[in-house]
């Protein structure tokens, strides 16, 4: 089982819908996906999937719904609509690796995890059991600097990034054909030696759609092949200082 995590540093750039996107694609082509939403407090994959409700086994395992080839769990599952998931942080870190650990999946190739934005619990806790991240922006100055964070974080944690997936990165006028970009920010992160794997563009058919039927997915298998993988920094005064006080 092959655990990649769709992250993003910045809210509303579109992880759910590259989450999605990415395992109906991998579905497509013979694998068995998984499809784990943990963004446990605000959860948008079973708005995408199907809005199906959460079963358990006789063994306290949870049994994924099914759509479009793949399986996937979600909290919005088993949540009220319209109602607050007012967790304290344990609690929603534990939901989160619950979701993955008391799942029955069966045989599965790969595990896509839609994370939530910045780094909350469910991002500290999940994110260094990931094999690879893949992570979303939009070309804009605000979310680039927090996909830096994101790849600082990745550097922290040893883990491989597959690359970047620039999302709205521009809109095709229909009547014309012409491109326009709705950003004027260059979003290529070279200087990390990380590919920008794919501009997905502000469609409204992939807004009607809530996913991206042709997702890019010959160019993100052949980025797999070849993750970047940052060394680890050494630790600087200031960050040994936080370390030592948050222990106290």
């Amino acid at each position: 089982m092959i655990k990649i995590g769709i992250v993003s540093g910045k809210g509303g750039v579109g992880k759910s819908t590259i989450a999605s996107s990415l395992s109906i694609a991998l579905a497509s082509r013979g694998f068995n996906v998984g499809l784990v939403d943990i963004d446990v407090t605000g959860p948008n994959i079973h708005d995408i999937m199907g809005d199906s409700e959460l079963d358990i086994s006789i063994n306290d395992k949870f049994i994924p719904s099914e759509s479009m080839g793949v399986k996937y769990v979600s909290v919005g599952e088993i949540a009220s609509e319209g109602l607050p998931i007012l967790w304290n942080h344990k609690d929603v870190a534990s939901a989160a690796r619950q979701l993955m650990e008391r799942t029955e999946w069966g045989d599965i190739d790969f595990l896509i995890f839609d994370f939530p934005p910045g780094f909350g619990p469910e991002t500290v806790e999940m994110l260094p059991l990931m094999d690879y991240i893949l992570i979303v922006t939009a070309p804009s100055t605000l979310s680039r600097s927090k996909v830096e964070r994101m790849i600082e974080a990745a550097r922290e944690y040893e883990v491989p990034i597959v690359g970047v997936i620039v999302n709205m990165s521009y809109f095709k006028c229909p009547s014309c054909g012409a491109l326009h970009r709705i950003f004027s920010e260059n979003h290529d992160f070279k200087n990390y030696g990380i590919p920008v794997i794919a501009e997905i563009p502000l469609n409204p058919e992939i807004a009607k759609d809530k996913i991206i039927r042709d997702f890019p997915i010959d160019s993100f298998l052949e980025a797999l092949m070849n993750p970047v993988i940052l060394k680890k920094k050494p630790k600087s005064f200031k960050r040994r200082l936080i370390e030592i006080l948050l222990k106290r």
